[in-house]
């Protein structure tokens, strides 16, 4: 069989068939479809069964396959999107399908456009023959890859393929079979949520989980990375459960590992970012922050209707699933409350979070053209967004610019869009009519400007989900940064609770500004101010833990010694005592000018 008889069984099929059930690969109901070819065995209809639950549309080929589903009482029928055609029927109603709905206007458009959008593979069950043999090469015109659970001859290895896949592949354990031609061809499946004890919609999203009701309080870390052997839609919960984690503090740890033909490192802190917006939306769950700094408060009422871990895992295994299949295939979660598995979670996030900030440190904004936005935390801070540049990462610290760029990438709509860095209108502050375009557009008028670099004037916003809140202390000249481990007073008169509820409700708020840690490792965090320089207290655990970086910039500036400069809760709780201790030490924010 040739490419030309595949045109000419194409002008053969019944156009009305093509219309209903081709719109399927159109509008991603059918995600692709499979040539079954080969020989009845028992596993037969239990992989026919799991083909037409991924809605994968099978092309039974053989006539003995044919026999054995006939006996076994099973629906042969384009509703049960299992079809009893030939080969060269079978192909051709697929070339139909692309000249249909591709508008094409030549044979290798049509092709084309099959190959890319009408993704199907061929399954052989049993050993070949030359028949056999015969339909899967023609298939591959239409880059269907072979799979068979027999070893193949080797007249398959001088096979061609149009594409970036394997022709033919035999010797698969065949309970493997399905899931690997899923991620050859890259189908992207759709994962029905699973069965909940509570509700699930967008609609939970911002919903509130006060002490007096908090039945699982939980505080950990999340991480997302490629994975290797991997089983989807596997979920492992580890120690105790939601249950009896109730009415107490309880720490935890979240592992996800993806894989897919398309998923790149870069890729795996978005995912991570998204794992918040997916939980939220559960009535009864409230999740905020990001990496190690996580805590997911569950209502008591969600637990003692059932709600447990195993639920959370195959939630995000669904929408991980149905919203990046473009570039994963497989989804693994674990959650674990056993302080072993917690700990060495914790050291290996750490080292991969260390190396994902790593990248941008010879980067500023000056070696860029464009600006990502992030309007993600929307749905807990109404109005809210993030301006992110080199220098300028997200408040969370978990969405840096090539964090933006590849969420970009992966999805060109959503809640990352690109901006071009254009009309500048004040390089101190920085502040671009592109960017304050945007930022009006996307907040619906919330924000009219924004500056990038100032604490200031047109400070951005906050949602929730940040580390540190730096506060100008005017006596003194200068800022004061806490971080939110910190739950004593500050010289502000404030803790950490008054600040986050002035600071978190989404809307700028001049002298006061929610941010990461990796902020403070920017020579432009509050540049327009004078930086750094400008830092006069901080607490103590937050400035032991930016020593190093904090005298690398001073360091480079010919400042010496100024870490210990920096007040703390241990010596200074008031302006006044802050005053007097950089009076006698010399503090370079005393020689600048006045914050306003």
């Amino acid at each position: 069989m040739n490419e030309q008889a595949l045109f000419t069984a194409a002008a053969s099929s019944d156009d009305a068939v093509v219309g209903r059930q081709g719109i399927g690969f159109i509008d991603g109901s059918i995600p692709g479809y499979v040539l079954l070819m080969g020989d009845a065995s028992p596993e037969t209809v239990n992989l026919i069964e799991d083909l037409t639950r991924r809605n994968i549309l099978v092309f039974v080929i053989s006539d003995d396959i044919r026999n054995q589903l006939t006996e076994s009482g099973a629906s042969l029928s384009w509703d049960s999107k299992v079809v009893h055609l030939n080969p060269q029927d079978a192909l051709g109603f697929i070339v139909r399908v692309a000249q249909k709905y591709g508008s094409t206007s030549s044979n290798d458009e049509t092709l084309n456009y099959a190959r890319e959008r009408l993704r199907g593979f061929t399954i052989l069950l049993g050993e070949p023959n030359p028949e056999h043999l015969t339909w899967a090469e023609t298939a591959l015109a239409l880059s269907c890859p072979l799979l068979s659970n027999a070893e193949l001859p080797s007249s398959v290895d001088d096979w061609q393929i149009a594409g970036e896949y394997r022709p033919a592949i035999g010797g698969i354990h065949l309970p493997e079979i399905i899931q690997l031609g899923i991620e050859e061809r890259g189908l992207q499946i759709h994962v029905p949520l699973p069965e909940l004890p509570v509700a699930y919609s967008p609609d939970f999203a911002g919903q509130a989980v006060r002490d007096e009701i908090c039945g699982a309080c939980l505080s950990g870390v999340e991480l997302v990375v490629i994975g290797e052997d991997i089983k989807d839609g596997q979920v492992s919960v580890v120690g105790v459960d939601l249950d009896a984690a109730a009415d107490s503090d309880q720490s935890y740890a979240m592992l996800i590992e993806v894989s897919g033909r398309a998923m790149q490192p870069d890729f795996e802190s978005v995912l991570e970012r998204q794992i918040e917006t997916i939980l939220n939306d559960t009535d009864g769950i409230v999740h905020r922050g990001q990496r190690a700094i996580v805590t997911t408060r569950v209502h008591q009422k969600a637990i003692e209707k059932g709600l447990r871990f195993h639920h959370l895992g195959e939630i995000l295994h669904a929408r991980l699933h149905n919203e990046f299949g473009n570039i994963l295939n497989r989804v693994q979660v674990t959650i674990t409350t056993d302080p072993d598995q917690i700990r060495t979670i914790q050291e290996r996030a750490q080292s991969i979070y260390q190396g994902r900030d790593e990248r941008l440190n010879s980067m500023s904004d000056e070696d860029v053209d464009t600006f990502y936005t992030c309007n993600l935390c929307q749905t807990i801070a109404a109005g809210h967004l993030c301006v992110i540049s080199p220098d300028h990462p997200g408040v969370c610290g978990a969405v840096d610019w090539m964090d933006a760029r590849a969420a970009v990438s992966i999805r060109p709509v959503g809640p990352n869009k690109a901006v071009k860095k254009e009309d500048l209108l004040d390089a101190k502050l920085g502040q671009w009519q592109s960017v304050n375009q945007i930022v009006a557009q996307e907040s619906v008028g919330a924000i009219e400007a924004y500056s990038l670099y100032s604490l200031m004037q047109d400070p951005g916003s906050a949602c929730g989900d940040f580390e540190c809140i730096t506060a100008m202390l005017p006596l003194s000249n200068g800022v004061m940064v806490i971080d939110h481990t910190y739950d004593g007073m500050t010289p502000s008169g404030m803790d950490w609770p008054m600040l986050y509820e002035m600071v978190g409700a989404g809307m700028p708020v001049p002298g006061f500004l929610g941010h990461s840690k990796r902020a403070l490792q920017r020579d432009k965090f509050i540049a327009a101010e004078g930086g750094w320089r400008r830092i006069v207290w901080m607490n103590h655990a937050l400035r032991e833990e930016l020593r190093s970086v904090l005298n690398a910039l001073a360091t480079q500036a010919g400042i010496s010694g100024f870490v210990d400069m920096i007040a703390t809760e241990k010596n200074a709780l008031s302006e006044d005592e802050i005053l007097s201790l950089l009076e006698k030490v010399g503090h370079p924010a005393l020689m600048m000018e006045a914050m306003f």
